[in-house]
């Protein structure tokens, strides 16, 4: 791209609202154009110049690879194959009937909503069968290409206990939806499922909640892979933690919603039945 530093210079240091007459094009892909205002709207805020700069070039870069994947898509599919109005229709319908679903359950969620002896109930319930008897990890973790331009800003966050959690959403902002990553805090893996793709010592966390969190780079093929170990143990029943109680009452919350749809459209279709308006 002509003037590429300069342009992306620009990016950083130009005011946030422009109009289209002086918003330059940084990238051009046949027809498909892109602009300096719609590059900013997906940079976060707080990063430095040059990590500005080495995310601006990955958006532009995923932007031009795109338009072309969709050029060639608009060129070679027939008018049939690109038509997609009863697809969107159906998923109009689909998007309507699950609002309506919500919007019913909601007025209605006080008399349907669980209890704490509820969830205690049927916590006790589930037997041995539920216990976890293999090692379990909290983790968050971040797999990159080897050599990315967002390691070193992505390492600066993840590794820094304060920022991982108080930058989590320009952490999210950063990678996208192309790059793999877990960052929820409350998820619970199999140690052996992770070590299966990163292989590290456990031992050398076996501190873990009583200090400092342990922190992993590695290279795997071709991924350069970012771990930090959130919490270790090596077994758990159902009932041990408050994120088994919460999956407990999610669980229970969803099948009373489920009945009371089912309930909701069967009457709805008892009804249509008896006044004549369904005929099958």
């Amino acid at each position: 791209m002509r003037k590429f530093t300069a342009i992306l210079l620009l990016l950083l240091v130009a005011c946030t609202a422009c109009h289209r007459r002086n918003d330059p094009v940084v990238a051009q892909v046949y027809q498909y154009k892109l602009y300096a205002s719609e590059v900013r709207q997906g940079m976060p805020v707080g990063l430095s110049q040059e990590d500005s700069l080495a995310m601006v070039r990955d958006f532009i870069d995923t932007w031009v690879k795109e338009k072309l994947v969709l050029h060639e898509a608009e060129k070679r599919l027939s008018p049939r194959e690109k038509n997609f109005e009863k697809e969107m229709m159906d998923y109009r319908n689909s998007l309507l009937i699950n609002r309506y679903y919500d919007k019913l359950w909601q007025q209605d969620t006080a008399a349907n909503a669980v209890s704490d002896q509820e969830i205690s109930d049927f916590v006790r319930s589930l037997d041995s069968r539920y216990t976890v008897d293999k090692e379990i990890v909290r983790v968050n973790y971040v797999k990159l290409s080897r050599g990315s331009s967002l390691l070193a800003p992505v390492k600066s966050i993840l590794f820094d206990e304060q920022k991982r959690v108080e930058e989590k959403e320009t952490l999210v902002a950063m990678l996208g939806d192309s790059i793999e990553y877990l960052l929820d805090d409350d998820a619970w893996l199999y140690l052996d499922d992770l070590q299966n793709e990163v292989a590290f010592d456990i031992e050398a966390e076996r501190t873990v909640g009583k200090g400092e969190k342990l922190r992993i780079e590695k290279e795997v093929g071709d991924q350069q892979v970012l771990l930090v170990i959130l919490d270790y143990r090596s077994q758990r029943s159902v009932n041990e933690t408050k994120e088994e109680r919460a999956a407990a009452g999610m669980l229970l919350t969803n099948q009373r919603k489920t009945q009371f749809i089912n309930q909701y459209v069967q009457d709805l279709y008892d009804k249509a039945v008896k006044e004549g308006k369904v005929v099958q």
